[in-house]
C-alpha cells in the first residue's frame, strides 16, 4: 500500500477511535450525572437544609452543558429542582414521584349550577393578629371561636366571591373540629368532608384553610400589596400520605377513608399551578409549596387543596384580602364564568 494510503486509513482510525472516546466520555458523564441526582435524592437527609429544601417540580430539561457542569464542578442542584420545601421525612420514593410530574392538573370544571367547592376548617379557631378595628375574645394563644373573626371568616369571603365574581358554586361547612382534641381534628374535618361529598356529590374540590404560626413580634411587615391592597402571603401544604398518619401528630388511622392514600402528584400540581398564577400578581404573594408525610385527609379527592392563608403577624383584613386573588385563581386555572 502506498504511504498516502496508509496515512488515510490511519487518520480514520485516528477519527474512530476520538469518536468512541466522546461517545464514552458523554455517557459517563450522563451517569455520573444521575448517579450524583440520585444520591442525593435517596441520602438527603445526611445533607444540610440549603440542599434539601427546594426539592421538586424539574425546572427544565437537563442540557449537555448542566451534565458537563455537574461532572466538572460542585452540582448545583436548584438547577435541577424547585418551587417546593420538602419535609425531611418525606421519602426519597415520593420526591423522585414529584420530580417526575409533568403537565398541569387533572381537568375539572367547576362551572355549573351545582356545589363543586367545599370549604372547611381543620383547624377552626385559628385568628390573627388583633387591631383596634378586628378584636376578639381569645380562647387560646391568637384563637378565638368568634367564627367573625377566625379563619372561618377568611372562608366564608372566598365563598363569597367565587360565587358572586366567578359563579362557582361553594359550600362553606361550620362545623367545628378542634375540640375536644386537637390531635384528632383532621379524624373529624374527614368525616365532615365524606358528609358533605354524600349531600353533594358534585363538589370536586376541597379547601382547608388555615393560618400559619410565627412568634408573637417582627411579623407585622410580612405581606404584599396587591392592587393597592394589603394581602396576607399564602402557602399551600401538600400531603403525601408516606408517613400512613392524618398529619404529623395524628393518632395512627384507624378507620378505612383514614387508610386511604392521597393523589398527591394531582394535588401538587394543582398547587403548582395556583401558585404559578398568584405570583404572576406579585412575585412573593406565595411562600414555596410544602410538602409533608402526612395525608392531611387529601386522599378524598385528586382536587385537594390546604392552604395556609398568612400567619398570627398578620391581621383578618389581609387575609380577606388575599381571598379575592384566590378565588381569581381558582377561576382562572380550574374555570369560572
Amino acid at each position: 500500500m502506498r504511504k498516502g494510503g496508509r496515512d488515510a486509513v490511519r487518520r480514520r482510525e485516528e477519527e474512530h477511535i476520538k469518536e468512541e472516546t466522546r461517545g464514552l466520555k458523554d455517557r459517563a458523564a450522563a451517569l455520573i450525572s444521575a448517579t450524583v441526582i440520585m444520591l442525593t435524592l435517596l441520602f438527603s437527609s445526611a445533607f444540610p437544609e440549603s440542599v434539601r429544601t427546594n426539592i421538586v417540580d424539574v425546572l427544565e430539561p437537563v442540557s449537555a452543558e448542566m451534565i458537563k457542569t455537574a461532572v466538572t464542578e460542585k452540582p448545583d442542584y436548584s438547577v435541577f429542582i424547585r418551587l417546593a420545601d420538602v419535609d425531611s421525612d418525606v421519602s426519597p420514593e415520593v420526591v423522585i414521584r414529584l420530580i417526575n410530574i409533568s403537565g398541569g392538573p387533572d381537568p375539572v370544571e367547576l362551572k355549573g349550577d351545582e356545589p363543586k367547592v367545599l370549604i372547611y376548617h381543620t383547624h377552626d379557631s385559628e385568628a390573627y393578629r388583633q387591631t383596634e378595628d378586628s378584636t376578639y375574645v381569645p380562647t387560646g394563644d391568637f384563637r378565638t371561636d368568634d367564627n367573625e373573626k377566625n379563619v372561618y371568616a377568611v372562608g366564608e369571603e372566598l365563598k363569597r366571591i367565587l360565587r358572586e365574581e366567578y359563579g362557582i358554586i361553594a359550600v362553606h361547612a361550620s362545623e367545628k373540629h378542634e375540640k375536644p382534641k386537637l390531635t384528632e381534628a383532621y379524624s373529624r374535618s374527614l368525616e365532615t368532608m365524606l358528609r358533605y361529598k354524600t349531600l353533594y356529590p358534585t363538589i370536586e374540590m376541597f379547601i382547608d384553610i388555615h393560618r400559619d404560626g410565627v412568634e408573637d413580634t417582627g411579623y407585622e411587615n410580612d405581606f404584599v400589596t396587591v392592587d393597592g391592597l394589603e394581602c396576607a402571603r399564602m402557602m399551600f401544604v401538600v400531603g403525601t400520605g408516606s408517613s400512613g398518619k392524618s398529619s404529623q401528630y395524628a393518632p395512627e388511622p384507624k378507620t378505612e377513608a383514614e387508610l386511604m392514600m392521597p393523589d398527591f402528584e394531582s394535588n401538587y400540581a394543582l398547587a403548582a399551578a395556583l401558585m404559578k398564577e398568584l405570583d404572576s400578581y406579585e412575585p412573593r404573594f406565595m411562600r414555596n409549596i410544602r410538602v409533608k408525610a402526612g395525608k392531611y385527609n387529601q386522599q378524598v379527592s385528586s382536587q385537594c387543596l390546604l392552604v395556609e392563608v398568612g400567619h398570627n403577624g398578620n391581621t383578618l383584613e389581609q387575609a380577606k384580602n388575599s381571598m379575592i386573588f384566590l378565588a381569581r385563581a381558582i377561576a382562572k386555572v380550574c374555570g369560572g364564568k
